[in-house]
């Protein structure tokens, strides 16, 4: 079904292509509305030739091509029957009148815009079939990490052990202190002699006699198949010296990584954060033709990647080269992809990580890329409700929570304080509230109320002592929680308040709700509160 369902879709597309290639043209020539008069009997069959041609020779069909040259083969062969049918029908058999402009103006504003989106479709499509598993752009991100990412530190079970970044070397749980067979003089006289500063940082990290020699690979190469052939478990210590901006597929390259380390073996590697890349052209262009330059560079490197058509010719234009990744996406990637952080430095306008192998790499198909996210949350009755919001935070932040523990601090009511996961962008729609406004989709479909409870999870439901999981679900969620009347600093404060909410609604259900909606409106409009 999705198979015809991609076909329908760009038939569809075809004809609204067609269409708007038809007015263009007739908005560009005098007498719009006399010539779409006068030609539209003529355009109806100029529609059916092209589509029916267009379905003859397998344009729709994305899946049947192999190479982006063949696909243009394939548009270039059913646009030139359909033309060769249209103009034979109006100059040798002269069966429907047409103006040339008219003609040759829809003809090749097709052609163009076909080229360009079916074009960008194809190479979306490859990029997502080689990526299937672990690169998914799409406009609602569905994530069991994103679920457990939204709680704050008081939601936390007791026992839940947060583990801490240390200054001291690493010690791999492999082997015992190796004399002639250890890495630590290949590395300093050879491998890292032409970037000292890698040695220093590694050194003071990893306790480098501990690894053997006969089990480190040092490369400097973003080409899979240089990995691609390595034993599972037969490494200790890997380095790779070439950028991760280069890989054309990051997770894919990353799990091979985890594959072929031993638990607890080592990764290193380096990027070039998004911030750095500013700071590169603002260092090599001025301040204020780097801020031009960047833009530029931003759109195409950053948003591209983002968008579905967009998307595949990025891909197929620059082989997913010189990428703009925040370092928070990095990050995200490699605890995606089973890697914890021991330690980073920025060196030489790049930043180095060393990495240990912990887990094996997960396996969600959509981690946050999209515009929007999705949050399944318990609604009135026990009801699944999913709500949507914009996303605010960088891409993969879903799976640093332990990693934000670790090195942040907490504000009261338990949220981070200056959580770097959030992006510039995110941060002004979290203080305009933007960020919510896709939850009115909820409110009108009956789901949310104006003022209510917050919507929580089912795991977070399941934290509130029984005789609140009764209340809570006797009312609807809402968009304006009595958090912000109350103002409650702990969780058990947060039980209470919502307690007083709920009862006091059930007996007056119009006057609670305007108290509380003219309270939290002061709240936040007076005294500025925000959500912990």
């Amino acid at each position: 079904m999705k198979y015809k369902l991609s076909k329908y879709s760009l038939f569809i597309l075809d004809l609204a292509i067609i269409t708007f290639a038809f007015l263009l043209a007739a908005k560009i020539k005098p007498g719009t509305l006399r010539i779409i008069q006068t030609y539209w009997r003529s355009f109806v069959p100029f529609t059916l030739i092209w589509l029916f041609t267009s379905v003859w020779g397998s344009k729709y069909s994305i899946k049947t091509v192999s190479s982006g040259i063949g696909y243009i083969k394939r548009i270039f062969a059913c646009n030139s029957v359909a033309i060769a049918a249209i103009l034979g029908l109006m100059y040798i058999f002269g069966k429907f009148y047409y103006s040339r402009f008219i003609v040759f103006g829809t003809i090749l504003t097709s052609f163009a815009l076909e080229l360009f989106l079916f074009l960008g479709f194809f190479y979306a499509f490859r990029f997502h079939k080689e990526n299937k598993d672990y690169a998914s752009t799409k406009l609602v991100t569905r994530s069991e990490a994103l679920e457990d990412s939204q709680s704050p530190k008081f939601f936390l079970q007791e026992a839940y052990e947060i583990p801490a970044i240390s200054n001291a070397a690493y010690i791999p749980p492999f082997s015992q202190a190796l004399d002639q067979d250890s890495i630590l003089m290949p590395l300093w006289q050879r491998y890292l002699a032409e970037v000292p500063l890698w040695f220093e940082f590694i050194n003071d990290y990893l306790e480098l006699t501990r690894f053997s020699k006969n089990q480190t690979l040092i490369l400097n190469s973003e080409t899979y198949f240089n990995i691609q052939n390595e034993p599972e478990d037969s490494h200790q210590l890997f380095i790779n010296l070439h950028r991760v901006n280069d890989l054309r597929r990051i997770n894919y390259y990353l799990i091979r990584v985890n594959e072929m380390l031993l638990q607890g073996g080592v990764f290193i590697c380096c990027g070039q954060t998004i911030t750095q890349r500013k700071h590169m052209f603002y260092h090599h262009y001025t301040k204020i033709g780097g801020a031009f330059l960047y833009f530029f560079d931003f759109l195409i490197r950053r948003v591209m990647p983002k968008l579905p058509v967009l998307q595949g010719w990025y891909f197929a234009l620059t082989k997913g080269r010189n990428r703009a990744l925040s370092e928070t996406e990095m990050l995200g990637r490699f605890y995606f992809c089973g890697f914890e952080l021991i330690h980073k430095r920025e060196i030489n306008g790049q930043t180095v990580f060393i990495l240990k192998k912990t887990k094996e790499p997960r396996t969600d198909a959509n981690p946050t890329y999209g515009p929007f996210i999705r949050l399944k949350r318990k609604g009135q009755g026990g009801k699944i409700i999913y709500v949507k919001k914009f996303r605010t935070m960088h891409p993969y932040s879903e799976y640093l929570q332990d990693y934000v523990y670790q090195t942040n601090a907490l504000q009261e009511g338990g949220k981070f304080r200056d959580d770097f996961r959030v992006t510039s962008w995110g941060k002004i729609l979290r203080k305009l509230w933007i960020d919510e406004l896709p939850q009115f989709l909820n409110f009108f479909r009956g789901e949310l109320s104006i003022v209510g409870v917050r919507a929580l999870s089912e795991h977070y439901f399941s934290l509130y002592p029984p005789d609140m999981q009764e209340l809570r679900l006797k009312v609807k969620p809402g968009l304006l929680p009595p958090f912000y009347a109350d103002m409650p600093k702990t969780f058990e404060d947060i039980v209470e308040s919502e307690r007083r909410y709920i009862l006091a609604k059930l007996e007056r259900p119009f006057a609670t709700d305007c108290r509380y909606f003219f309270k939290a409106a002061w709240n936040i409009l007076v005294k500025k509160a925000r959500s912990f």
